[in-house]
């Protein structure tokens, strides 16, 4: 989709070229030199205007200059919401080294040395925004080792960050090549985080290839997060440039658990809890990760509960690195319910620095009967848990969607530590050479590899099985005998078919299947899984209207075949979350869009509907009051594109979706002059957040009248003169973020 609308972009601009190139032709000076005058004035016209108007909004100029080339992901760390105390003279120090060093070296090294949970990443992060500030730098790559440090791992995620094209690039060599072209005449930063290697001759091996990258270039930096003062000593360059991290004061742990009990300033402490707060934060030994956990267990609490800390023998003497598992200890016994204990505790089956999704360890707790028996669905239960780990600090580094939800996070190390030391890992990872004998008995089995006819890890015990062997072209027929299976991930493989005998795991809830391109169809009788809940897929295959019981579906791809048409979705009645329904230029007329019901499907928050990319479908037109009927009443994000027939939306389109906070609609009919539905927008009343208007290429005018608005995009609207009226735009109170192109 995105490359059609920029490839129609650039037909655009390509067409417009010609036009302008045949009339100011050279061989017509008279032409050229008039057609010129008249519109450099219309140009100065135009500013001023501009500019008048700019200054009746409020608004300055801006300069913009060239941002240096980030990472999707290091962009989102560097918004994070960490509570950080007392670190500000340790940016500056790193700061000052870095510019003085930068000024004199090819390739400076700054080393962050200190032990666990000090914050040498959160601190390096730090420097990042700085840097990112002040540009100082044109290339900023962060690159997390820990035991791998490998030049060509290193520096291939180093090139990705450049290219995101140039993932898969194995040979050394062209890895260079690539680099070599892409930093030439380029200053970059490089931040090598949680480095334990301290054999010299790797990171002279690395420091040699980066110098040749780079030439006699002076101004590039390295930043080295460490535990251990050896690695400083090999890595640092000019030599003592090492930065040492200590531990907080008393006072900083107080302002961190504050910060956190008081909800970022926004609730009031009692005077009798915040001595109490004072002597507790006296326990944490200058380690904000303690710091941190602490502010989480006392959120909420009482005085007892405060008392009940402060007391506690088992953080009386806290220790540093010695006696900070005790203190996570603490905090894990404080949590709510055994239930909440055992989630936690299960989290120690991923590996340290592992990216954990959200919805993919809810299904795992589902699998494992974490969630039950309650009230409620296990999927909300679920979801509270994960929310409630999160605020007591247990998850870091967390992503968030469009709407702020938590899509994936990570464990600090030691709070890894401290799940492994709770637990008793019922979990086996394994890999190729690895024996499994008769006395193997797990219920969660990472595989990577097998290479037997009936494979040993069939075991009757199993609740999750996740084979990531990507060589295995089919699952055996006795994996019927997994009787107590709740989860099977056998992505990515290059599995064919499913055996028949799936459909006797009666128990399954999770079926996984990403990247497994050579899989068409679902087995027959699949409406046999009647505990089939969360399927997960790269691409739709047929007959998904037979598993009845789904509550999540990623996306639907409409076909014209059977098994693809759009009435497949109308007894999925109990889907939610988010639903996105692509080619709906496969929807011959009303009733089969009716087919679908999606009237009947309240849970849905979050609702996609694409109908083409081309220029004209050959299909009929369908009334988008068909697709989003108005008992949709929980919908909270809607993008609905591509529609390339649409000519009318009905004025009342969005009346009944009180709760929608984001709204993406455009590329329609280009006979299309005026959009009457946004008349009607004033019944979202004060819910719509963000509104992205794209591709209408007739567009007149825009009427809206939204307090309520955070974010305004307008993209692709050629037509687009004016904006509202400065009057109107006072209106937008709320408005932070305002883009037209």
């Amino acid at each position: 989709m995105i490359y059609k609308i920029f490839r129609r972009k650039v037909e655009i601009q390509n067409s417009l070229k010609r036009k302008v190139r045949s009339f100011l032709s050279l061989s017509n000076p008279i032409a050229f030199h008039l057609c010129v005058a008249l519109k450099v004035q219309k140009i100065k016209v135009s500013l001023d205007e501009l500019r008048k108007d700019a200054i009746g909004y409020g608004l300055g100029v801006l300069c913009i200059t060239p941002q240096p080339s980030l990472h999707p992901k290091i962009d989102s760390f560097l918004g994070s919401s960490e509570v950080v105390i007392g670190r500000g003279d340790d940016v500056s120090k790193i700061m000052n080294l870095m510019v003085s060093s930068c000024r004199q070296q090819v390739l400076s090294v700054i080393p962050i040395v200190g032990m666990a949970g000090l914050g040498k990443t959160t601190l390096a992060k730090m420097v990042l925004k700085e840097v990112k500030d002040r540009k100082l730098f044109d290339v900023i790559s962060w690159i997390r080792v820990s035991d791998s440090f490998d030049d060509e791992r290193i520096l291939g995620e180093m090139l990705q960050t450049l290219d995101k094209n140039t993932g898969g690039i194995s040979n050394i060599n062209t890895i260079m090549t690539n680099l070599e072209r892409q930093l030439k005449d380029k200053k970059f930063l490089l931040v090598l985080d949680d480095v334990w290697n301290e054999e010299y001759g790797k990171w002279e091996s690395l420091r040699d290839r980066l110098l040749k990258v780079v030439g006699i270039n002076h101004g590039n930096a390295v930043v080295v997060t460490t535990r251990l003062p050896l690695v400083a000593s090999i890595m640092e360059n000019p030599p003592v440039f090492r930065h040492e991290l200590k531990q907080l004061s008393n006072d900083e742990c107080w302002s961190i658990i504050r910060k956190i009990v008081s909800r970022n300033g926004g609730e009031s402490i009692p005077s009798e809890l915040e001595a109490v707060g004072i002597d507790i934060a006296k326990k944490c030994g200058g380690v904000p990760l303690a710091a941190s956990i602490i502010g989480g267990m006392l959120l909420s609490e009482k005085k007892e509960k405060w008392l009940s800390i402060k007391n506690n023998e088992a953080v009386e003497k806290f220790n540093l690195t010695k006696k900070l598992l005790p203190v996570l200890k603490l905090s894990f016994d404080h949590l709510s319910s055994k239930s909440l204990q055992r989630c936690f505790a299960y989290c120690s089956i991923f590996p340290k620095d592992f990216e954990i999704e959200k919805e993919k360890l809810i299904q795992l707790w589902m699998a494992e009967g974490l969630l039950g028996p309650s009230h409620g669905e296990m999927e909300d239960i679920g979801a509270r848990n994960f929310n409630d780990l999160l605020a007591r600090s247990f998850f870091q580094d967390f992503q968030t969607d469009e709407l702020g939800n938590v899509i994936c996070c990570k464990m600090h190390e030691l709070v890894h530590d401290l799940a492994s030391l709770v637990t008793k890992s019922e979990t086996v990872i394994w890999e190729a050479g690895s024996v499994i004998d008769g006395t193997f008995c797990a219920r969660h089995l990472n595989l990577f590899s097998y290479d037997r006819d009936e494979p040993a890890f069939l075991k009757d015990g199993l609740r999750s099985l996740t084979l990531n062997v990507a060589y295995m072209t089919e699952l055996p027929d006795s994996i019927c005998r997994l009787k107590h299976l709740r989860y099977l991930d056998v992505s990515p493989t290059n599995i064919k078919a499913f055996p028949k005998s799936i459909t006797k795991l009666c128990h399954l809830q999770t079926l996984r299947f990403r990247r497994c391109w050579l899989l068409e169809k679902l087995p027959n009788k699949m409406e046999y899984l009647v505990s089939l809940r969360h399927i997960d897929f790269s691409h739709t295959p047929a007959d998904v209207g037979c598993l009845t019981g789904l509550r999540t579906l990623p996306f639907f791809e409409v076909g014209q075949d059977k098994g693809h048409k759009i009435e497949e979705l109308g007894c999925l009645k109990e889907l939610g979350g988010e639903l996105r329904i692509v080619n709906l230029k496969h929807v011959r007329d009303k009733k089969e869009a009716k087919g679908a019901s999606l009237f009947g499907k309240a849970k849905i928050n979050t609702l996609v509907l694409v109908w083409s990319s081309e220029r004209k479908s050959s299909s009929s037109s369908i009334n988008h009051k068909d697709a989003v009927n108005r008992r949709l009443h929980s919908l909270i994000q809607l993008e609905i594109s591509f529609c390339q027939n649409l000519s009318h939306i009905p004025e009342d389109f969005f009346c009944g979706l009180n709760q929608l906070k984001v709204l993406k609609i455009g590329s329609f009919s280009e006979e299309l002059e005026a959009f009457p539905g946004m008349n009607s927008i004033h019944h979202l009343g004060g819910s719509l957040k963000k509104l992205k208007i794209f591709g209408w290429k007739n567009l007149k005018n825009w009427l809206a009248n939204l307090s309520s608005l955070q974010e305004l995009t307008i993209c692709y609207c050629k037509n687009l003169k004016y904006l509202p009226s400065s009057t109107a735009m006072q209106r937008f109170s709320k408005l932070t973020r305002l883009q037209i192109w």
